[in-house]
């Protein structure tokens, strides 16, 4: 079983300041299934960190999700083409590309369980596979 981490959670787990960031720690360090952090939101956890702490702690946090005990999943064409059409298709409720690709990848892994601090959006969502995703923590 595979567990996908969004960005915010990711950040909440990393960073000591957040105050996310013991129940995201504690429930992603509990998760017994293999953690995957999509690419795809590596720009993204990027440029948060950077605006709230500045380039070098950003490079830092980057360094220590690629050398960590997480696996980071590629995005491929496949996954950009549904990315596409679920942003065309939640237009609506704006879903941004970053969300629309962690759906993508959870349908290509076959996975319901993501980590995130953004209920909204993958409530809203309707994947292929499932019914609903399990939205933790």
């Amino acid at each position: 079983m595979v567990a996908i981490v969004d960005s915010n959670a990711v950040i909440a787990a990393l960073d000591r300041g957040d105050p996310a960031h013991s129940q995201a720690s504690v429930a992603i360090s509990a998760e017994r299934a293999t953690i995957v952090i999509p690419s795809a939101t590596l720009p993204e956890i990027a440029f948060l960190l950077s605006r709230r702490y500045g380039h070098l702690a950003a490079a830092e946090a980057i360094e220590r999700v690629a050398a960590g005990p997480w696996k980071l999943e590629a995005i491929e064409p496949v996954d950009v083409r549904r990315a596409a059409d679920l942003m065309r298709q939640y237009a609506d409720a704006r879903l941004g590309f970053v969300d629309s690709a962690i759906v993508a990848l959870a349908e290509r892994l076959g996975t319901k369980r993501i980590y995130t601090l953004d209920r909204r959006d993958f409530s809203l969502v309707r994947p292929r596979h499932v019914a609903a995703f399990e939205i933790l923590p």
